[in-house]
């Protein structure tokens, strides 16, 4: 027995040592993570700053006066600079608009003078821009060659009436910015046109331009109020004169084509095609105040027209649970940071089934949320 126990556990002293010190070894590691803590105790971790980092990230944008870029004066070409670098110089956002639109529907900018045909752009405003100009891709000479008079487009025809057609509109029929400044400035102070040929009294306005234009102007008539029994006996027996045409008594909002819009008083073809473009953008408007949202409508203009309009049919909704980033994003109430919260939080928590499943995402304001609920489909 005890040679059965020398055969198999019989080691030589080196082999013994090295038994005790593998021994000792695995004993070493294996309390190690029992008294490493005693001897190096944990820090304690602020998270304070993290936490004040995180809110402000998933805070509602607001606006704010601090957010808007700053002002400065730089050298730029008016025909290729995009509208965020326009506004960089200290313009408004509706003037940067207009610059843009003018350049491409009216005509390039040839020389600096020529913004001052830009009509939302203030004597200030051009005075302190105008030394900055530099025109680098100069147009051909119109009048050296017949392919760049083609390239301007020529100005449109169609009734209208100079007592309510837009700013933008009355570029369209070919008005300088100077004289479209003068008659909007002409209504502002009470200026009235009763016969077309009240154009004429426009300063700026070329005889000619206001001649070939005459014919367009359509200015509802009002009927005469007779000042004695013998003028109201005339008017009696005088023939029935043919009454203007009148405007609608509603608008489905949802359904009407851009011509039935400028049957509404102040609603031009630039109007009636922005409310179009905003309404298909929307996916349709779910009450009558969402027309008011249209980018560039007075808000005269719309509490004068609100009564008249009328919701037709439901909207168009979105299938928030099918929809990806760039889906999301084209509905104008939503940004990228909306949008990409939406996936993200539809990726961790699945789909959604209610409007209380989106009010979780913090980093959607509540006004938002308030906006997008008619166009939520859960399906």
């Amino acid at each position: 027995m005890n040679d059965w126990l020398k055969d198999y556990f019989y080691y030589t002293k080196s082999e013994r040592n090295g038994a005790w010190i593998l021994a000792v070894l695995i004993l070493t590691f294996a309390l190690l993570p029992l008294v490493y803590p005693l001897l190096s105790p944990p820090s304690a971790v602020e998270f304070n700053g993290f936490e004040a980092e995180l809110e402000a990230f998933l805070a509602p944008e607001e606006p704010s006066s601090a957010a808007a870029p700053e002002t400065a004066l730089f050298h730029f070409d008016p025909n290729t600079l995009p509208l965020d670098s326009l506004q960089l110089l200290g313009l408004s956002r509706k003037t940067a608009a207009t610059i843009v639109r003018f350049r491409e529907k009216v005509k390039p900018f040839r020389q600096p003078e020529d913004l001052q045909d830009i009509y939302t752009l203030s004597e200030e405003d051009y005075a302190r821009i105008a030394p900055y100009v530099r025109i680098l891709s100069r147009p051909p000479n119109p009048q050296s060659s017949t392919t760049a008079m083609a390239e301007t487009p020529a100005p449109q025809r169609f009734d209208f009436d100079p007592n309510t057609l837009s700013g933008d509109s009355l570029m369209l029929l070919g008005l300088s910015g100077r004289t479209v400044r003068t008659l909007l400035n002409y209504r502002e102070k009470g200026g009235q046109f009763r016969h077309p040929e009240d154009l004429k009294k426009i300063y700026g306005l070329p005889p000619d331009q206001a001649e070939g234009l005459m014919p367009f102007v359509t200015i509802p008539k009002s009927e005469p109020k007779p000042e004695s029994e013998a003028a109201d006996a005339k008017a009696e027996a005088a023939p029935p004169q043919p009454k203007a045409p009148e405007a609608p008594a509603s608008i489905r909002i949802n359904t009407a084509a851009p011509e039935d819009w400028q049957a509404l008083p102040g609603i031009g073809p630039a109007f009636a095609r922005r409310i179009c473009g905003f309404r298909d953008k929307l996916g349709g408007f779910a009450h009558v105040d969402q027309v008011g949202e249209t980018y560039g409508l007075p808000d005269s203009t719309f509490r004068r027209i609100r009564p008249q309009l009328v919701v037709d049919r439901p909207v168009q909704r979105l299938q928030i649970n099918h929809l990806d980033a760039a889906g999301l994003k084209a509905h104008p109430y939503l940004t990228w940071k909306h949008a990409n919260a939406i996936i993200a939080y539809r990726g961790q928590h699945g789909a959604f089934n209610s409007l209380e499943d989106v009010a979780k995402i913090r980093s959607i304001p509540a006004e938002v949320l308030t906006k997008m609920e008619p166009y939520w489909s859960f399906d």
